[in-house]
């Protein structure tokens, strides 16, 4: 009960997708260049539903090809299954289970490029409880809201294994699809990916159906739900093509209302299309399905969706939008392993927000993007790491895997607004219906945008935190114009010392208000500019682009009438030796304290960088004898003062 009050915390009206991963003890975390040596090719699953509890059983045909010489064993997934059987083209072969591996001993050696088949036989069965992944079920009126006894399947991140035997993991697409035939009393409607191939009313009133997915898929994308569904369906007509169907499965007694809560989606194609380029399957639909312990899931061409949102709220709206989002990030490109889970996300938490600012307005976007901001900025305080790569049972934590990862796309755009959406054309055409690392998303928008955004990614991505900022300014007549000096510094810590993101100030002048973008290569970076009119005041990235945080300091109008405000320097003992130098400042800013020879050449920068309000002292070392000037530089005024020292 703990962990579904957790569960149902995460997901509220700003965040109803909220997937969620309980690692397992025995489980290992499996990378791209794991050692993987045949390819599956297809998935021809046959399973039986019982519909009056929670079990299944099935057969599995495994289409693969050898990536190597020699191959004598093939190594799957299988977890909480029965195994009944298992044939290689028709040979029995013998298998033993390791963890969460099926290893399976080939009858015969396959050289490079030969082709097999693996038969498995199995069977499951589990207690009904409220929270369930991989293969779950619930009878009817089980929560005295659920209408009709229930089957559906969820499987990303690894739980594809807990209702089927296969290669689960994301860098295996089945490149050719594949087929799914679920037979269920015939009182129940069966949906799952792809296109319906047919329905077969059985004598022993079951009936079967085919359904049939041509496009490459990898496992966590591939279900199947089952009740006592009512469908209707929706078009989109693109501007060229035939019309895509929207097909949705939902309990008869939400079929009315949710033809109005779902009425935002073919918008929401539209958008992405023009955004992204076509979309990339035949169709479209979703289940929806009770209880759930989630928002949404993006299996592909078929979204599995938490009953609430038949109601169409907005968050419910966004929902959809970000689910549909993910049939071009995620399904048609999708992560080559979970450490690069941010891609998925991002991209489909991006799109949602896009959606918003398209059906709501400009300020909605705005107004989304910094509470996103500030989900992260909350979870970072405590949680600082790095976006890429997330430790055991954060694989989806929200304020990284969604919300930075949607903020780091956004920034990406800033960096060249009129090519971003080129570079995700270039993405989505290099990378279509295969997998994408984070390396892939680097090199391609590298290429796109003609700059090495290398360093872009070392510190959004493979780095950790974000700029604070602390800017100092001051403006001052200079003939018939105005001068303004700004000097920005970088004070994060436990992070990259310097984010090198161009910064956009805008400043408010008495006449024209002026924005400027600086660009960033060091700490502190400093700023000059000339304009016809005094400037009063400065906005901070008006137009919202960065991750943030950031302090604006200006002269003597930061501090109170009735405080003294000029800094003064003073000399212990003059002549002397070592000389002793203390100055008092009175508010914080940009310092220099440098000393001068008696040709007005620096000999030595005593301090220069932020300092805040507070009394100094410093004594200087190793001067051979003679006449020096000891120079104080604050925003607010400078003093000079004579330093003799004697032997």
């Amino acid at each position: 009960m703990l962990l579904l009050l957790f569960l149902c915390a995460q997901w509220g009206e700003e965040n109803l997708e909220a997937k969620f991963y309980h690692p397992r003890f025995d489980q290992q975390l499996y990378r791209a260049e794991s050692t993987h040596e045949f390819n599956v090719l297809y998935y021809d699953l046959e399973v039986t539903l019982p519909m009056t509890q929670r079990s299944i059983q099935g057969i599995n045909r495994i289409s693969c090809r050898s990536l190597v010489n020699g191959l004598n064993t093939a190594v799957l997934h299988a977890y909480t299954l029965t195994i009944d059987s298992v044939h290689v083209d028709g040979t029995p072969a013998s298998y033993s289970a390791s963890g969460e591996s099926l290893i399976i001993d080939l009858p015969q050696t396959y050289n490079m490029n030969d082709s097999f088949n693996i038969d498995i036989g199995y069977h499951g069965s589990w207690n009904v409880s409220y929270y369930q992944t991989g293969f779950c079920y619930y009878p009817e009126n089980y929560t005295g809201s659920t209408e009709h006894s229930i089957a559906y399947t969820l499987g990303e991140p690894w739980d594809a294994r807990r209702w089927m035997p296969c290669y689960d993991e994301p860098f295996d697409k089945a490149d050719y699809g594949c087929r799914i035939a679920v037979t269920v009393p015939d009182s129940f409607i069966v949906c799952a990916n792809g296109v319906l191939d047919g329905i077969v009313n059985n004598s022993d009133n079951t009936a079967t159906y085919t359904w049939e997915e041509h496009y490459p898929i990898t496992t966590y994308l591939m279900h199947f739900g089952a009740s006592r569904f009512a469908a209707w369906s929706q078009w989109y007509q693109p501007e060229t093509g035939d019309s895509i169907e929207i097909r949705h499965y939902v309990w008869p007694e939400d079929s009315a209302v949710s033809v109005g809560g779902f009425s935002d989606i073919p918008a929401a194609m539209a958008l992405f299309d023009s955004l992204y380029g076509c979309y990339p399957f035949d169709r479209y639909g979703q289940d929806v399905v009770s209880p759930y312990s989630w928002g949404g899931m993006e299996h592909q061409e078929m979204t599995t969706m938490h009953r609430d949102c038949v109601y169409g709220s907005q968050g419910w709206r966004r929902v959809m939008a970000h689910e549909l989002a993910h049939m071009w990030w995620g399904d048609m490109v999708t992560c080559i392993d979970f450490r690069d889970i941010w891609l998925n996300e991002g991209c489909a938490t991006y799109s949602d927000a896009n959606y918003l600012w398209y059906i709501y307005g400009y300020s909605t976007f705005l107004n989304t993007m910094a509470s996103r901001a500030q989900s992260y900025y909350d979870e970072d305080m405590t949680n600082r790491r790095p976006l890429y790569d997330p430790p055991p049972g954060e694989l989806f934590n929200v304020p990284y895997t969604y919300y930075k990862a949607c903020w780091v796309m956004h920034m990406l755009r800033y960096l060249d607004d009129e090519q971003f959406f080129d570079g995700m054309a270039a993405y989505r055409d290099s990378l279509a219906y295969g997998n994408a690392s984070t390396e892939d998303l680097k090199g391609i928008f590298s290429e796109v945008y003609g700059t090495d955004l290398t360093w872009f990614f070392d510190e959004w991505v493979y780095g950790q935190g974000y700029p604070e900022y602390e800017i100092y300014w001051y403006c001052n007549p200079s003939g018939n114009d105005y001068d303004v000096n700004v000097q920005i510094y970088q004070v994060q810590t436990n992070a990259p010392p310097v984010f090198h993101m161009p910064l956009e100030l805008e400043f408010h002048t008495t006449g024209t208000d002026t924005t400027v973008r600086i660009p960033i290569n060091a700490s502190p970076q400093h700023a000059q500019f000339t304009f016809p009119d005094s400037a009063t005041s400065l906005t901070v990235d008006p137009d919202t682009w960065l991750l943030k945080a950031y302090e604006v300091f200006y002269g003597i109008e930061e501090y109170a009438d009735d405080k003294p405000f000029f800094n003064e320097l003073l000399i212990a003992r003059n002549p002397c030796r070592i000389p002793e130098l203390t100055y008092i400042l009175h508010q914080t800013g940009i310092v220099q304290l440098v000393l001068y020879d008696v040709t007005g050449r620096s000999c030595r920068t005593i301090y220069d960088g932020v300092a805040h309000a507070g009394e100094y002292s410093v004594r200087i070392q190793r001067l051979t004898p003679g006449i020096y000037f000891c120079r104080l530089v604050t925003p607010v005024n400078e003093e000079v003062k004579k330093v003799v020292v004697v032997k």
